[in-house]
């Protein structure tokens, strides 16, 4: 039988819900159950691994723990180096500046006998006891007063605060690595405070030198006083003059006093002191010598050698023939030659005088004077101040004569004395001298 099929009825839409329908791929449920699987078991290694190897943490922990203490040990080190050094450049402050005081002490006593020596110098320069150019012992402003002298270069020194950053070290060695622990740095060559020992050390030997050096210019000194005073001596006892009274110190006329201060000399001055203390009094008399040794007549009163044609003394007279007194001494010589005065002096007497024609007499000190006899021509005046060397006229022969010649007399209180005493006495100085 043949049914035909009938249409469905239709349903009211109001009230009703559509629902949507998604169809997965078995291919994508796949990837999805693959990647989850994956990243499980990734996730559970890796917190295996970290879980059976926590000991790598606590290597890691060790490792800046041990770099912590080789800082603080390098720290603590150069802290220790710094004391170290701090103290010793306060110890080596402290040797310097009494070295120092020292020195500085050494060269004010230098100085002082420096300005000894140059004084002593300029007064023998002055009376002709010492060549000009004779040098001084050199001596260098060696320490400026007030001039500070360390140890070192380290002036102050600035503590590492413990919250200071320091550079991290190149290659920190750990604690215990090297079985000795860190080791402070090594020590310089030459530390500054043996450059400042060294450079005290070479001033000392320089004021050693220069105090060497005035002493021995001292002796020097002295050395040419004792010689000079001897041959000053031997001088005046050729003209047969009391040497000690002619050299003693003149004394003004009155009275004197006054309390006593004895000097007391200090023996542990040295030999300086010692050569000093002899030289002045030395230096005092020679100075007294030669003042009286320029006051005697001892040069020759005429330039060039003449020969004697009388002596002192008794001789027969070239015009009775009889035994007579010859109270001077004869020159040969040229008429018109000059005649010179034999030492400073004032011209007493200027004329014509009997027998000695033409005279000229010159008054010295200490009682002496001299006469120059039988001139052709008088060139001073009386009253007239002359040198030693001051033409007082000419040869001539004026007066008891019986030829051109020079008649000269020396007096002592006017009591006539040989005068070839005093030319002695010339010549050895002017020997000595050349």
């Amino acid at each position: 039988m043949h049914h035909q099929s009938q249409p469905a009825p239709a349903l009211p839409a109001i009230g009703l819900v559509s629902h949507k329908t998604y169809t997965l791929r078995r291919s994508t449920m796949l990837v999805g159950l693959a990647w989850l699987t994956l990243s499980t078991a990734c996730s559970g290694a890796a917190g295996w691994y970290i879980l059976s190897r926590d000991d790598l943490a606590a290597r890691l922990i060790a490792r800046e723990t041990t770099r912590q203490y080789a800082y603080e040990d390098r720290i603590s080190a150069l802290r220790a180096d710094i004391d170290r050094y701090a103290s010793r450049a306060l110890l080596d402050q402290d040797g310097v500046e009494s070295r120092v005081d020292e020195l500085a002490s050494r060269q004010a006593e230098l100085e002082s006998r420096q300005s000894l020596v140059a004084a002593l110098t300029d007064t023998m320069q002055s009376n002709g006891l010492m060549p000009a150019a004779a040098k001084l012992p050199l001596r260098s402003q060696v320490i400026k007063p007030g001039e500070p002298i360390r140890a070192s270069g380290v002036t102050s020194f600035a503590p590492i605060l413990p919250n200071k950053p320091t550079p991290a070290p190149e290659a920190p060695s750990l604690r215990g690595a090297d079985g000795g622990g860190w080791q402070s740095g090594e020590t310089p060559p030459e530390p500054p405070a043996k450059r400042v020992d060294a450079a005290l050390t070479k001033l000392d030997g320089a004021m050693a030198r220069t105090s060497d050096a005035q002493l021995a210019a001292l002796k020097d000194m002295d050395e040419t006083l004792a010689a000079t005073q001897k041959r000053l001596r031997n001088a005046l006892s050729e003209t047969g003059l009391d040497a000690e009274r002619l050299a003693a110190p003149a004394t003004a006329a009155g009275g004197m006093g006054g309390p006593l201060i004895p000097v007391k000399l200090d023996s542990s001055e040295g030999a300086f002191a010692a050569t000093l203390n002899a030289l002045q009094p030395r230096m005092a008399s020679v100075i007294r010598l030669r003042g009286v040794i320029d006051q005697l007549p001892l040069a020759r009163p005429m330039a060039g050698d003449h020969d004697f044609t009388s002596n002192f003394g008794y001789r027969t007279d070239p015009f009775t023939r009889g035994l007579a007194m010859h109270t001077g001494v004869d020159f040969r010589a040229e008429t018109g030659s000059p005649i010179m005065a034999t030492a400073p002096g004032k011209v007493v007497a200027a004329e014509y005088n009997g027998g000695y024609g033409n005279m000229v007499e010159v008054e010295h000190a200490n009682g002496l004077s001299t006469r120059y006899a039988h001139m052709s021509a008088i060139s001073v005046s009386i009253g007239q101040m002359v040198k030693a060397g001051t033409v007082v006229g000419r040869v001539g022969t004026t007066g008891r004569s019986t030829g051109p010649h020079l008649h000269y007399e020396t007096r002592i209180n006017d009591e006539p004395v040989d005068p070839t005493r005093f030319l002695r006495a010339g010549g050895k100085l002017l020997a000595n001298a050349l």
